[in-house]
């Protein structure tokens, strides 16, 4: 089973939450100040774009690094991430290049002779909804390696290098008066959202957390959501960013 203890917030707070062993808690942590982010060299990127050039090797980055990377053996595969991309096996992506991600914490119910546990998933990849190239991570308690640990690390590169891109990217689609597809069954358009036959107006919606692998949307005058996304979704984890950031 997986060991309790404070690591990166899955539901992208940017704190960190309580994990119980079993399930994540309602309890949150404040992270401590990171230093400043270094600048890195785009070559890599402009000799293979559509990898990670520094895939394999030491972190990239010169001085302290403003999110811990990734070096692990995960079934058998390199796993490699730092602040320039993330590598799985002969799978790469530099953040640049990725336009939606994905993470949850799946529970696995007991079942001929397996005692229950958790699978931890990261997907990262090009062209949602349309089977581009994509990294994706699976790994599960028994191994070499600390699941959460593994994971919650991705997450955090993940948050500092390419989702505040991806939700500005997003963003400035709407503005501009586009009705934007966001994880596969949620449509933000220039007057609000809609999906699964509700639609609610900018001033009806109050925001949206992540809860019990959903993504909720809250309405203003209710206080149960009235609509939800499955956050194993591609860019499901990005909506409450997404309508904070065109609600303010």
């Amino acid at each position: 089973m997986s060991q309790p203890g404070w690591y990166p917030d899955p539901y992208g707070t940017g704190s960190l939450r309580w994990w119980d062993g079993r399930t994540w808690t309602d309890r949150l942590n404040p992270e401590p100040d990171r230093p400043p982010r270094p600048r890195t060299s785009e070559q890599g990127y402009r000799q293979q774009p559509e990898q990670y050039a520094g895939y394999g090797g030491q972190p990239s980055w010169g001085g302290p690094a403003a999110v811990q990377g990734v070096a692990a053996t995960v079934h058998g595969l390199r796993l490699h991430a730092d602040e320039q991309g993330v590598a799985y096996g002969q799978a790469a992506l530099a953040w640049p290049h990725v336009e939606w991600v994905a993470y949850w914490a799946a529970q696995i119910p007991a079942g001929s002779g397996q005692a229950p546990g958790t699978r931890w998933i990261f997907q990262a990849g090009r062209y949602p909804f349309h089977g581009g190239p994509r990294v994706e991570v699976v790994i599960e308690a028994g191994g070499t390696v600390e699941p959460e640990t593994v994971w919650g690390r991705l997450i955090q590169l993940c948050q500092a290098c390419a989702e505040p891109r991806l939700v500005a990217e997003l963003a400035g689609r709407v503005r501009a008066g586009e009705s934007v597809d966001v994880a596969q069954g949620l449509t933000v358009h220039p007057g609000g959202v809609r999906g699964n036959r509700v639609s609610l107006s900018w001033t009806s919606i109050s925001g949206a957390v992540v809860d019990g692998g959903r993504v909720w949307i809250r309405q203003a005058s209710s206080p149960s959501p009235v609509l939800y996304v499955p956050q194993q979704n591609p860019n499901a984890v990005l909506i409450p960013a997404l309508l904070s950031a065109l609600k303010g």
